[in-house]
């Protein structure tokens, strides 16, 4: 039990990648939370922005000794047939689901960044 009386929760993280942010989801009590559930719930994830081939679950080894030792399942969601297998994955407590963004994404991202930099440089210049 911890203080007040509130029982300690488990939790399942996404991570970065294309969801809308990042969040901590609890597992329900006396049920179970698919792979499914993390990628639909929550808000989803972008399906303009994520690359559906690219989804992945990671779970730390639960041995002490093997700090940084961890597994990592790979799904490729391109194909709709694919995510029966998202239905059936069980998460488990402290996994995080990370979905990576497409190549075009990352490549728009660098120039939002980079761009307004060198205008305001150009400014700078012009300006004297």
């Amino acid at each position: 039990m911890c203080q007040l009386g509130a029982e300690q929760r488990d939790y399942v993280y996404l991570g970065g990648g294309e969801f809308p942010k990042n969040a901590r989801v609890p597992l329900p009590y006396g049920q179970h939370l698919s792979l499914a559930d993390a990628l639909f719930g929550e808000g989803g994830y972008s399906i303009r922005t994520a690359d559906a081939s690219q989804i992945y679950v990671l779970r730390a080894s639960p041995k002490p000794k093997e700090i940084g030792v961890f597994t990592a399942w790979h799904l490729d969601a391109r194909n709709p047939a694919a995510l029966s297998i998202a239905a059936r994955m069980e998460l488990r407590p402290n996994d995080i689901v990370f979905i990576q963004e497409q190549r075009i994404t990352t490549w728009g991202r660098a120039l939002d960044q980079f761009l307004p930099s060198m205008v305001n440089a150009g400014l700078g210049a012009a300006n004297g």
